[in-house]
């Protein structure tokens, strides 16, 4: 992809998960990730730091209706919603996670306020709740509103499908056999894993990152997958930051994201380091997944053995990029967002 001499220049990669996306979800998710990408690079452009553009933009997704966070999420084997998130600043490494987290619309912001408002760098379950509580953090009456028709039809087909085989939802066959042979389960790769994410560098060079996921479609309560955990779901520090999405349990097997950036740090470009691991990540686990990256100097990367993924960027060029198909990008030359910094300069010259 991508290099810049400018270190300073603001920039930001994000996807909106991988899988089998079919044709009726591809334009709105593609959307929602190009409004990420647009929303995260204004709140750089406007001088905030990596923090505020990964939340900012993983809020916007989450927000989207139509990925597997926040509102739309996918359901457990219950039926109920129980959400992951994780943020963390390369610079410090500074982090903070939600997991089984419930009655919450925008975990990625409770996860920054463990970060910020705690000691500890996870709270999971009861304990997110009380604390989300504690400090005045907007938490759901009514848990709901974070199911949408979609979401809920997928887990009544799912659900339907197991008791046809005469099995339990809590003993999905896909999730235990995917890691025994990948030319064996075909299916677990047409499975859509919407976990969102968001790697940006600030101007003064700092990156973060942050993700979000409803985890797998009707999981077992209480499943915590690689999303909120340090340097699976994702990772930072000050050489680059990678955030995944895809099988969770294949993931976290092989900290797939601290093995990106670990390979960044010894030489290798955002782009082949990811091809790299998760090549690696499917020899070892024969899972399915993507990943993106970002290194120091603006580079992006992003790689996925599913057959698609939703990813949109803004680098130093000013032009959002997108792309849904392997090997493919596309670069939006009618709106670039060179228009919007330059909306934003003016408006602070006001």
């Amino acid at each position: 992809m991508s290099h810049s001499d400018e270190t300073s220049r603001p920039c930001i990669i994000v996807h909106g998960g991988a899988g089998e996306i079919q044709i009726p979800r591809r334009t709105p998710c593609l959307s929602a990730v190009k409004e990420a990408a647009r929303i995260g690079y204004l709140t750089l452009l406007e001088g905030k730091s990596a923090l505020d553009a990964v939340e900012a933009a993983t809020q916007s997704m989450e927000d989207s209706g139509v990925l597997n966070a926040g509102q739309g999420c996918y359901l457990t084997e219950e039926g109920t919603v129980e959400l992951d998130a994780m943020i963390m600043e390369g610079q410090t490494l500074n982090t903070g996670a939600v997991a089984c987290v419930k009655n919450i619309a925008n975990p990625i912001s409770l996860a920054r306020k463990v970060m910020t408002n705690t000691s500890h760098c996870m709270l999971a379950g009861e304990g997110a709740l009380k604390f989300a509580k504690k400090i005045d953090f907007p938490v759901l009456e009514d848990p709901s509103l974070l199911i949408s028709d979609c979401s809920q039809q997928l887990y009544e087909d799912k659900k339907s499908k197991h008791e046809n085989l005469g099995e339990s939802a809590s003993s999905n066959s896909k999730e235990t056999n995917v890691q025994d042979d990948p030319k064996k389960n075909t299916d677990m790769q047409l499975e859509v894993h919407d976990t969102v994410g968001a790697v940006a560098m600030d101007t003064n060079g700092h990156i973060a990152v942050g993700v979000s996921t409803g985890g797998t479609s009707n999981k077992m309560c209480g499943r915590v997958g690689d999303s909120p955990l340090v340097g699976s779901g994702a990772y930072a520090n000050q050489q680059a930051g990678a955030a995944c999405t895809g099988h969770g349990e294949s993931l976290l097997k092989v900290l797939l994201c601290r093995d990106v950036v670990y390979n960044v740090e010894n030489g290798m470009t955002p782009h082949d380091a990811c091809r790299k691991v998760i090549n690696r990540m499917a020899e070892l686990t024969g899972g399915h997944g993507g990943v993106i990256c970002l290194d120091k100097f603006g580079n992006i990367g992003l790689e996925f053995n599913t057959r698609k993924m939703v990813w949109a960027s803004v680098t130093h060029e000013g032009f959002l990029k997108y792309g849904i198909d392997p090997g493919k990008e596309i670069m939006n030359y009618d709106t670039p967002v060179k228009e919007m910094e330059r909306f934003v300069l003016a408006n602070k010259l006001m």
